[in-house]
């Protein structure tokens, strides 16, 4: 088993594990060696433990006149179990590093664990914190008084059922049963009524969800006497969009999910967990680490933990798959993409271009010359595609929830910048005047329209005006003549690190299932191509994508629906799969676990299902016929399917590679690249090797935990 899952394990009741704990701790006179036993934390990791509290297995040959200390406290009466196994709540653990051992009565230590706490309001491993405005004592959260961390001192606890017209609907605080509350039988065949515990509070400045079927009157859940009808497993949700965040958030991924609460699934997520509220991965991994921990001090061990989430919530699932392994033990994924900053560019390209054609000098241009230029199904997919530019902009970027007289604005010059390199220059680093290093936008020596050009769909005349007067955005967010330039040592970071998501860290043994409802002709910047990207980066980073699973649908709810239902199912039966084999360990475990006949493919309008390898040049494929691949504007300038450069590297202008041009287009194009234009061959400027997983960016530099 690894440190950051366990699979969950069948307890004795309360009144026979604690005659037994008596009777190991009872004097004997009989004088034996004193073996050792084995310690594992099983809420988590021991050096990222958080509130104080951890949940302990403790293992082996245990002596019957031992006792358990945490920090020099005795704490054996929290532990429960057999003489083989003990289990246990240890709570009011201090800040920072303390040992917790076993200690037999001749005061010889049979084993020892060093543990690291941190306080629960974090941070852990994110570093230094920005500031932080708190939504959870108003709506929608209600949660009561906050303190300067934005923590609330207690959570609270509601209930919810399913009703008999399919909805959830408060449950009565009078003791009734309601007539319609209809039951459900979980994955584990258990039929339970359909009653959800939702519990919310606050970890790591997050407002946090858990969901679980709970009947008011039984027994609450304990880490050793489970609730009725949790199938041991967790799901946990992830949301969408990308914004600056400042601010604790109005909602998580969500919890009253019917397609996992009615299997039996725990849920958990957090506002920090919405990349609308806070488009952080780093952050978002650590509130997920510590609301899994959370889950399990409260629930018991879990066996796996599904990730859920449709756009950026994929996003953030393949990234903490990626970067902090084991948080999530598998990736449901929809519509999503492979990372955050190398997918945003496509909205600062869409920008510039709406920019020139909307302006007088850019008058003429046909819609279908615009889509020649732009790769896109519809005109308004650029448009759409815009949102994303307003996160590096720090006039656009901020939540309704700062106060305009908190926001950076040129006669403000010390207010917040609602920009992700500024929210997130822990990652990135911080130029000499304490901003943060840009990533993107950089579009120095693309040439916009390139392909159009060559295809003969754009004149040499039209092609050279674009790339005169595409522009670029200071870091103030205004748009420029002169193009946009990104950090080198910021892109360096960003490669070294994971946030561009190379899938050479935790992706190489993750199992990922992504499922896409085909919208490109509706505008819809969520393109099937983003899919055909995560799969060459897996093919470039192992030469097979035998972990990821890709299946295309009509945009149709009763078949999208049954497809994600489908997914959840293979998913659970690779995961089990693993499971049976030993748990995640490496790639080949993972792959030999992959069902047969699991693959690729479509669902057809009928909702027949089509077994086709993913293949974005395969012009004969029927998957591809049925939902053609589109692009965005720097594929149709070069860059390459990976979607991995974020500066390219440039070369001199070859005249013999353009239509042919007079003297004068000739020097226009030279003057417009007088540095050169993006040579696609290489690999980006600043490209460099994931350094490692578990990155704690605390420090100066990023180390990593696993070290």
């Amino acid at each position: 088993m690894s440190r950051f899952r366990s699979a969950a394990r069948p307890m004795m009741g309360f009144a026979a594990a604690g005659a037994v704990v008596a009777a190991l701790l009872a004097p004997t006179a009989a004088a034996v060696a004193v073996p050792s036993v084995s310690i594992e934390v099983l809420s988590g990791r021991a050096d990222t433990v958080t509130g104080g509290d951890a949940l302990i297995s403790i293992t082996g040959n245990i002596q019957e006149h031992s006792r358990i200390t945490a920090a020099g406290v005795d704490v054996t009466d929290a532990f429960i179990g057999t003489s083989k196994e003990l289990i246990g709540l240890v709570e009011g653990l201090p800040l920072g590093e303390s040992e917790l051992a076993v200690v037999a009565k001749s005061g010889k230590e049979q084993g020892s664990i060093e543990l690291v706490n941190h306080p629960i309001e974090g941070p852990v491993f994110s570093g230094p914190q920005h500031p932080m405005y708190c939504t959870a004592a108003g709506a929608p959260w209600f949660l009561g008084d906050v303190d300067e961390n934005c923590q609330v001192e207690q959570a609270k606890v509601t209930y919810r059922y399913r009703t008999t017209d399919g909805r959830f609907a408060d449950y009565p605080t009078d003791g009734s049963v309601p007539a319609n509350l209809v039951e459900t039988t979980t994955s584990t065949g258990e039929t339970v009524p359909y009653v959800v515990r939702i519990e919310r509070g606050t970890i790591n400045r997050a407002v946090y969800e858990t969901a679980i079927l709970h009947q008011p009157g039984e027994p609450e859940p304990t880490p050793v006497q489970p609730t009725r009808g949790w199938n041991g497993k967790l799901a946990y949700t992830f949301g969408g969009a990308c914004g600056v965040g400042y601010w604790q958030g109005s909602s998580t991924g969500g919890v009253e999910n019917d397609m996992l609460l009615s299997r039996g699934y725990a849920i958990a997520s957090a506002t920090f967990n919405v990349y609308a509220q806070n488009c952080n991965d780093v952050t978002s991994a650590e509130t997920a680490m510590m609301v899994k921990e959370h889950v399990i001090e409260k629930f018991g061990p879990v066996t796996y933990t599904i990730g859920s989430g449709g756009s950026a919530g994929t996003m953030q699932q393949l990234l903490l798959a990626n970067n902090y392994p084991g948080i999530i033990d598998g990736v449901l994924g929809e519509i999503g993409y492979p990372d955050e900053r190398s997918t945003t560019i496509g909205g600062h390209d869409c920008r510039g271009l709406l920019n020139y054609w909307n302006s007088p000098a850019g008058a003429g241009w046909t819609d279908a010359q615009k889509l020649a230029v732009a790769g896109h199904a519809t005109t308004f997919t650029c448009v759409g595609f815009t949102f994303f530019d307003g996160v590096d902009d720090p006039n656009r970027g901020c939540s309704a929830a700062i106060p305009v007289a908190d926001r950076w604005s040129p006669s403000n010059p010390d207010g917040l910048r609602c920009t992700i390199a500024d929210m997130v220059k822990n990652v990135y680093g911080v130029d000499d005047q304490g901003r943060g290093l840009r990533i993107e936008p950089d579009n120095v020596g693309v040439q916009y329209g390139l392909e159009a050009l060559n295809d003969g769909v754009i004149s040499i005349d039209q092609f050279i005006a674009l790339n005169e007067n595409v522009g670029g955005m200071d870091v103030d967010g205004n748009r420029t003549v002169e193009r946009s330039e990104a950090s080198v040592e910021a892109i360096e970071q960003a490669y070294a690190t994971g946030r561009i998501n190379l899938m050479t860290g935790g992706l190489a043994f993750t199992p990922v299932i992504e499922i896409r409802p085909y919208t490109d002709p509706f505008g819809d910047f969520h393109e099937r191509y983003r899919s055909a990207i995560i799969r060459e980066r897996m093919l470039n980073a192992y030469g097979n994508a035998d972990t990821h699973v890709n299946w295309t649908s009509p945009n149709v709810g009763a078949i999208s629906g049954a497809m994600r239902v489908q997914a959840l199912e293979q998913l659970e039966l690779w995961l089990d799969n693993i499971e049976a084999a030993g748990g995640p360990s490496d790639r080949a475990r993972t792959v030999a676990a992959r069902s047969a006949g699991l693959g690729d493919g479509c669902f057809g309008a009928d909702g027949a299902f089509i077994p086709e390898e993913l293949d974005y040049d395969d012009e004969t494929s029927t998957c591809n016929e049925l939902y053609p691949y589109h692009s965005q504007p720097r594929a149709v300038a070069g860059l390459p399917l990976s979607a991995d450069v974020m500066k390219c590297q440039l070369a001199e202008p070859v005249r013999g590679d353009y239509p042919a041009m007079s003297d004068d287009q000739w020097v226009r194009l030279g003057a417009v690249f007088a540095d050169g234009v993006c040579d696609w061959s290489k690999r980006s400027q600043g490209y460099t090797d994931l350094i490692g997983t578990w990155l704690d960016f605390s420090g100066p530099e990023p180390v990593s935990l696993n070290d």
